[in-house]
């Protein structure tokens, strides 16, 4: 089904979100792009890159270069500035982009 045809289920609290591309995670997910079935994902740290690789390795997900769908990029990027206008003149900051946490392992695998 594609994403236009369900923005009238859409919750409330999405409308006004100003944190829509999870920027301070190890990894983010998204429901956009040409694809319909790949969710796009963005990993943002070594930890992230790291869980990524082994559930590549395990066979757990199938990937797809981002670069195969630069709208979505695009998009992301676009939705991504919408949503951080969002926030709040009453919040007390806007979250800045926070520098990497040291490397922490991932658990071992079994």
């Amino acid at each position: 089904v594609p994403l236009k045809e369900c923005h009238a289920w859409t919750r409330e609290g999405c409308n006004h979100c100003p944190y829509f591309a999870a920027e301070h995670t190890d990894i983010s997910t998204g429901g956009i792009g040409k694809f319909n079935d790949y969710t796009l994902t963005v990993v943002r740290t070594e930890l992230g890159r790291e869980v990524m690789t082994r559930m590549i390795k395990a066979g757990l997900v199938e990937v797809k270069p981002a670069e195969e769908d630069p709208a979505a990029i695009t998009l992301m990027n676009k939705l991504s500035r919408v949503s951080r206008n969002r926030w709040p003149d009453t919040a007390i900051g806007f979250p800045k982009r926070m520098p990497p946490p040291k490397k922490k392992k991932a658990a071992p695998t079994t």
